[in-house]
């Protein structure tokens, strides 16, 4: 059973997202910033150099989605295509939850993909 199922908005996004890691979505909104979408939220994410060891650092605060889409400037169906093609990268690349994920909501999935352009 989906659990995702009867979700809208950005919570059906974050439902449907990735878990965290490689395949999470990964949105550049500047030379050193990005959007990051996974199953546990939504996150700004910012590389910082620095003069001294360990010379880059990660930041990573949350986010309200809302604000986020701004900045990425998408719409939410364009987010819902993202974050399945996302998710079912993760699941190709041999995350156990990703797959269980997809194969729990192939058909609520199925109806976001109708609506996806590319």
């Amino acid at each position: 059973m989906c659990r995702c199922r009867g979700l809208e908005g950005i919570d059906l996004a974050l439902c449907l997202a990735p878990p965290p890691g490689e395949y999470e979505v990964d949105l550049k909104v500047g030379r050193d910033k990005s959007i990051i979408v996974n199953s546990e939220g939504v996150y700004l994410r910012q590389l910082v150099t620095d003069e001294t060891l360990p010379f880059i650092n990660t930041l990573q605060r949350p986010l309200p989605p809302r604000r986020a889409m701004e900045l990425a400037g998408l719409t939410l169906e364009n987010l819902y295509c993202i974050v399945v093609r996302q998710l079912k990268a993760a699941s190709q690349a041999g995350s156990i939850t990703a797959r269980r994920k997809l194969g729990e909501c192939l058909d609520v999935i199925k109806k976001i993909e109708e609506k996806c352009t590319d």
